[in-house]
């Protein structure tokens, strides 16, 4: 499945913009379509879990339900 960064960003309970920072410093690798929109796939949705579950409490990053 893919998600968009809206979708991963409701998912993950934090902003789009911190998605596309993570993007920005190479945290988080997503596949760029044709039209330049971000795509996340399994691997991405994975290490944002863990860095949500790692993450200070201050982030208030949700797990991830399968």
């Amino acid at each position: 499945m893919e998600y968009t960064v809206k979708k991963l960003a409701k998912m993950a309970g934090i902003s789009a913009r911190t998605l596309r920072y993570y993007d920005q410093i190479g945290l988080l690798k997503p596949v760029r379509k044709s039209n330049r929109y971000r795509v996340y796939g399994k691997d991405e949705v994975d290490s944002c879990s863990r860095f949500c579950f790692t993450a200070s409490s201050a982030w208030r990053c949700r797990i991830f339900k399968n």
